[in-house]
């Protein structure tokens, strides 16, 4: 099993080299099903909420500290 956060179309820029992204792909796909996964990270989903967190005490002080 293979992941990455970059998409099969952009290896050539990852790699830096188009003729080297071709021959890995052409390896790596040969016999191999692809799952593309689109939605929010597992793993940065305790970060995500701490900084949400986090965001909204700023916010809510920065809200009691406008002068009107």
């Amino acid at each position: 099993m293979l992941t990455t956060n970059v998409s099969i179309a952009d290896w050539a820029t990852a790699f830096g080299d188009a003729t080297v992204a071709a021959a890995m792909l052409d390896r790596l796909l040969h016999r191999a099903a692809v799952a593309g996964i689109d939605g929010p990270s597992y793993r940065l989903r305790g970060h995500q909420s701490q900084a949400e967190t986090i965001r909204a005490g700023v916010n809510a002080r920065m809200t009691s500290l406008v002068v009107v």
